[in-house]
């Protein structure tokens, strides 16, 4: 009668030892991923971009593809730093501008073409922002800052 509580205590160590050993495998596994993870994350955002406005007019709400500016004086530059990645047409982005003038109409833009883009990961860029007017209505559009 003895005998009983010993085989059975047995099974709950052996039960015990192998769950030691599981949350030991996983518990590593589980560390693994996240040092796979965090370089990922952190490495990418290398790129740096100067915007200058060389449009002659103060402009409001400015953006480009899910990047907000917000106002730009004429004139004036705006530093963004902390980008993952950036598509790029040439030497400037895929994305054209978009930005509020006062008293000036805004046209619908064209669609982007990804004709050569390529993504960019790292570096540092400048691009002057200007504008092509017809009467009342704007576009906005890049160039490299020279």
């Amino acid at each position: 009668m003895n005998e009983i509580p010993r085989v059975f205590h047995r099974q709950k160590l052996g039960a015990r030892i192998l769950n030691q050993a599981i949350m030991l495998k996983f518990k590593f596994i589980f560390q693994f991923a996240i040092l796979m993870l965090i370089p990922s994350m952190t490495i990418g955002q290398s790129i740096n971009i100067q915007v200058f406005n060389k449009t002659g007019y103060d402009l409001d709400s400015v953006s480009f593809d899910h990047f907000y500016l917000g106002k730009i004086s004429k004139d004036s530059t705006v530093f963004i730093s902390g980008i993952s990645e950036i598509t790029m047409q040439g030497d400037v982005p895929l994305y054209r501008p978009f930005g509020i003038i006062k008293e000036k109409k805004r046209p619908f833009n064209l669609t982007k073409c990804g004709t050569k883009s390529k993504k960019k990961k790292a570096g540092s860029f400048a691009f002057d922002l200007f504008i092509y007017e017809t009467g009342n209505e704007y576009r906005l559009y890049w160039k490299k800052h020279e």
